[in-house]
């Protein structure tokens, strides 16, 4: 008796698996919502990366030194009088 239902939820189970994967509308439902978290994640790295720019936007407007700091790095410029030193990493 316990051995028949045990068989009867399994077959159940697999029954109901098979008409949930075999489904559009579920397939299309599990698509759409992996669709969403990844747009969500887009989302936060899209405003991640906007308070990024509005931070260095304001520090360009209201600090000289970060701009002369930005010229050196992006750049690689070097002020007159100033020894540049180069270190080779081997």
């Amino acid at each position: 008796m316990l051995v028949k239902r045990f068989k009867i939820r399994y077959i159940a189970a697999a029954i109901i698996l098979l008409i949930l994967a075999f489904n559009e509308g579920n397939r299309s439902l599990i698509r759409r919502v992996f669709e969403r978290s990844k747009l969500k994640s887009d989302i936060e790295n899209a405003k991640y990366q906007n308070d990024l720019l509005k931070k260095r936007i304001y520090y360009l407007e209201n600090m000289p030194s970060y701009l002369e700091r930005m010229i050196r790095n992006e750049l690689n410029v070097i002020a007159p009088g100033e020894i540049e030193y180069r270190f080779s990493v081997d």
